[in-house]
């Protein structure tokens, strides 16, 4: 985990309610997170201070922008030692071994619930950690 800033998450998904609530519930967890609806914004918050974050973890289906599998691969040339997870409703195989690729540690389904993703969250800091 980075020093200074634990547990600290960048989370990024297309769908702004979904940003909106998965940060509400990590901030009750006692997990500082920023959240973006857009990768791009994202990626320039993390390009102002990338040690600021101990977890990175995005969709990997954005429209009309950089998907997740870019994003990753953007945020490790600037950090390569980030811990970058990629989320989705729907895995496809092709784009978990692409992610894999660039260096993303895991992809995971998306629970259903905002308190499912909070607590899987939670666990990936914990193993981090370790």
């Amino acid at each position: 985990m980075v020093s200074g800033s634990p547990g600290r998450v960048l989370y990024v998904d297309d769908e702004p309610t979904l940003v909106f609530l998965i940060t509400r519930a990590l901030e009750k967890l006692g997990i500082a997170s920023e959240g973006f609806a857009n990768a791009e914004e994202a990626l320039a918050a993390f390009g102002r201070d990338p040690q600021a974050f101990s977890l990175v973890l995005t969709d990997l289906t954005m429209p009309g922008g950089m998907s997740g599998v870019e994003l990753a691969e953007a945020v490790l040339a600037i950090r390569p030692d980030t811990a970058v997870v990629i989320a989705s409703g729907c895995i496809d195989p092709a784009a978990a071994q692409r992610a894999a690729a660039v260096g993303v540690r895991t992809v995971i389904q998306k629970p259903g619930k905002v308190a499912e993703m909070a607590q899987l969250v939670s666990g990936l800091l914990r193993d981090l950690s370790t």
